[in-house]
């Protein structure tokens, strides 16, 4: 058998369509590569973030390269398709689908109804039962959540397989999320809404609703535990926080000062100006040149107030994953004008906007700010939120010079 060939790294640059990306390699050279999955991957493929990619070997496609693997933690395989392989090797190897007898025997892309399923298994029972298999990537805090990607022909398969199950066939469907630091697959997180829907039709209709963790490497990846599967009855009740509705949360980003600090930049304090403007240049100390920084940190997700240690180290992760795509920093620190509150976290000199919001997501925060030489930006990281827009000045004795 000839050898496999090996991975290289690369940085996320840019999506050109659902399938294809461009990559910048370690020695520079920028190239176009193959992307097996079509789901939206935002919170994922950020700009600058780490790739895996495979050198292809097939002759009549026109990339070079196959994107396999997303660094998120951990690293996480974007083959959608291998999903299936991984199901099929475990239940080869004496593995079952929770609740059923053991596998016999399996046929891939069976018809029934209007579609083709992944997978028809025939039980040590006799019966034979029907197997959709869907790749998942998305995750927090060890939780896996559904895709945000619409797919009107999923949603049609799970109806299909939830017809199926009130005629008697045995039906499920099988979650195999493509990383390794994940427990739970919880239904009842936020996703699209269609797939939301669907899945707990089909588990109402008896449609068994099974999940899987991956242990991933650079290039192998095999079914490792079964997941927690969590729905809106056995979600934990949510913890009631002082924060707050969302026009109290407006007001409290709006109202918030941020003290920014660097290696030759002298301490600055930044307050709010409603209704004006910035003094038209950024504070001195930053490099020549900079555009506009970026605030950001990883405390207190969601605004759900965590204790000092936790928050501790999400601002080291994300410290960690800032400098290792190459990015100024400085130290920055949010807090309420009357210091009731305050956050530790990162100002980031001109980042793209897209990868700024993407790792904000990932660190599940409700917005960050941007500080231009005129205006200090709220931006949600939900996109239909109107952005917040403020001038700004410096407290007595360190504005910048005019």
């Amino acid at each position: 058998m000839p050898e496999r060939p090996s991975p290289v790294e690369a940085r996320f640059l840019t999506r050109e369509n659902r399938f294809v990306v461009t990559a910048a390699r370690e020695d520079g050279e920028v190239v176009r590569a193959y992307l097996p999955n079509t789901a939206r991957l935002h919170d994922l493929l950020v700009p600058g973030a780490r790739l895996l990619l495979t050198p292809n070997t097939d002759p009549t496609r026109r990339t070079r390269w196959t994107l396999t693997r997303v660094w998120d933690g951990t690293w996480v395989s974007l083959v959608a398709d291998a999903a299936t392989d991984l199901l099929v090797r475990h239940l080869a190897t004496g593995g079952v689908v929770p609740g059923w007898p053991p596998v016999v025997d399996h046929r891939r892309e069976v018809a029934s109804g209007r579609h083709r399923f992944d997978l028809e298994l025939t039980l040590a029972d006799g019966r034979r039962a029907l197997v959709e298999v869907k790749s998942l990537s998305r995750a927090r805090d060890r939780v896996a959540t559904l895709s945000y990607t619409p797919s009107t022909r999923a949603s049609s398969q799970l109806a299909e397989l939830a017809r199926s199950s009130v005629a008697g066939v045995p039906a499920a469907v099988v979650f195999v999320v493509q990383r390794g630091d994940v427990d739970v697959l919880d239904l009842a997180a936020p996703a699209d809404d269609a797939w939301r829907t669907a899945v707990r039709a089909a588990r109402q209709a008896g449609v068994e609703v099974v999940a899987f963790a991956c242990t991933v490497g650079k290039d192998r990846a095999r079914l490792s535990r079964r997941l927690t599967v969590r729905d809106e009855r056995t979600a934990p009740p949510a913890e009631a926080d002082p924060i707050r509705t969302e026009s109290s949360l407006a007001a409290a980003y709006a109202g918030s000062v941020i003290r920014l600090q660097g290696p030759a930049m002298a301490p600055v304090t930044i307050e709010p100006e409603p209704d004006s403007t910035g003094p038209g240049r950024l504070p001195d100390g930053l490099p020549p040149g900079t555009r506009h920084v970026h605030i950001i940190t990883a405390c207190n997700p969601g605004s759900r107030l965590l204790a000092d240690e936790e928050n501790l180290a999400r601002n080291a992760s994300l410290e960690r994953e800032l400098t290792d795509r190459g990015r100024q920093i400085l130290t920055a620190d949010g807090s309420a004008p009357d210091g009731s509150w305050q956050e530790p976290g990162f100002g980031i000199i001109d980042a793209e906007r897209a990868e700024v919001l993407a790792l904000a997501r990932r660190y599940e925060q409700l917005a960050v700010f941007e500080l231009t030489p005129t205006e200090l930006r709220v931006r949600w990281t939900e996109p239909d939120l109107p952005m917040i827009v403020q001038g700004w000045r410096c407290r007595p004795g360190t504005a910048p010079a005019p």
